[in-house]
């Protein structure tokens, strides 16, 4: 099973081509760590005549080099190498114990320079560590799964895993054809997105177990930090949660866990209802989370004291983000807040993380939306009546962007 899965990788390997998604946290490498092996091709400061391979008069300073231009070409491997080892299931391989590149080899029929590459690669990553050094060969290091790594990437029937995230855009690889395909003006494409709404009721439902574990694992962590970044587990007086698209319901449960103060409502299409329902059932909280049927863009929301959006607005034109807002404030009780939860790119753009300006690139074949600035939503709030705007950090490139009504 495993060298045919191995096979199949291989077999798809020629065409893939992905944005570095995963390492929205780390920190690219320093231009300057390419100096040595561009050394010769950087004019002889001392005027020595040292041949130059510029091609021109135009010259370099010795402190300048094209590193980081060639790094930003070349990191796509490394998103590759990750979602051909969890594709593979090698985190989940190397649970039980320290694994070497052979081990590797043998179990999914790689090479051992194969299987050795691969480890380096998830060692800078921080999925495996060096368990074992070897003075002699990098392939006979010995690793070990990091803590974070058996925690979200070991255990596929674990909630916390986020495997079913990774095998999205394992699936659904962006080559750089399929992004300029999708790079084409609005009215001539349709988006991944918007072909899925107009299926029918039973292929909705069936597709939504697929899109809910995705989300799932997508918004884990974000689900956890919610009550405490938003003051939920602090209110001291019955409130409600409002999860517009809430899917799994992940966010409403983690909510109403946290306080018995707070009851939730996730609003989701008809078709979806029952399966949303089984999951506010097996977590025991059919008594205070409800689920209210209806689709968001024609039919008005359900009243409440929070209304959560959360990667919701990514999806979709600005049009159709105003007129969520406009609904936000029609529903919500006096003194009640607008949530937006999204990867945000900077307000100066340039000082943006890598998760957010990969999630704004993903969004071209997936979606009609985009990812917004602080500013921006700001403007947007305060345009339907919405005061005190603020951007509260949700956990690591997540934010809420948060309005009060009045």
């Amino acid at each position: 099973m495993a060298s045919k899965a191995a096979a199949t990788l291989i077999r798809r390997g020629g065409k893939h081509f992905f944005t570095r998604y995963w390492a929205a946290k780390t920190k690219s490498s320093s231009a300057a760590s390419f100096a040595p092996s561009l050394s010769s091709f950087v004019p002889n400061p001392a005027g020595t005549g040292a041949k130059s391979y510029l091609g021109s008069s135009r010259l370099m300073s010795s402190d300048v080099t094209n590193g980081r231009f060639m790094e930003y070409s070349m990191l796509y491997h490394d998103s590759v190498a990750f979602l051909v080892s969890n594709q593979l299931g090698i985190p989940v391989f190397m649970a039980s114990e320290p694994k070497t590149p052979a081990d590797v080899a043998k179990e999914f029929n790689l090479s051992v320079r194969a299987a050795s590459a691969l480890l380096v690669t998830l060692c800078r990553m921080d999925v495996v560590q060096v368990v074992k050094d070897s003075d002699d060969s990098v392939d006979a290091i010995v690793y070990g799964l990091t803590p974070s790594a058996k925690t979200f990437l070991s255990d596929r029937n674990d909630l916390a895993c986020v495997s079913p995230f990774v095998d999205t855009f394992t699936t659904n690889f962006v080559t750089p054809e399929a992004l300029l395909e999708c790079s084409l003006p609005a009215d001539e494409k349709k988006d991944i997105m918007s072909e899925h709404l107009e299926q029918d009721d039973e292929t909705v439902a069936n597709n939504a177990r697929h899109f809910m574990a995705h989300m799932n694992a997508q918004s884990y962590c974000c689900a956890k930090a919610l009550p405490k970044a938003l003051g939920l587990d602090s209110v001291n007086e019955p409130k409600t949660l409002l999860d517009v698209g809430g899917g799994s319901a992940i966010y409403s449960i983690e909510a109403i866990q946290s306080n018995s103060n707070m009851n939730g409502i996730v609003f989701e299409l008809p078709a979806i209802k029952p399966i949303t329902e089984e999951y506010i059932e097996k977590a025991g909280l059919s008594d205070r989370v409800s689920v209210s049927p209806g689709d968001f863009f024609n039919d008005p929301l359900p009243a409440a004291d929070y209304v959560l959006f959360s990667n919701i607005f990514h999806d979709w034109p600005d049009s159709i983000n105003a007129n969520l807002i406009q609904k936000a404030f029609d529903c919500l009780n006096p003194g009640g807040k607008i949530v937006i939860s999204e990867i945000l790119l900077a307000d100066d753009v340039k000082s943006s993380t890598p998760a957010a300006t990969s999630m704004n690139v993903i969004m071209l074949p997936y979606t009609k939306g985009r990812q917004y600035r602080p500013k921006e939503l700001f403007r947007r709030l305060q345009k339907v009546g919405f005061t005190k705007p603020q951007v509260i950090n949700l956990v690591d490139d997540y934010d809420l962007v948060v309005g009060t009504k009045a």
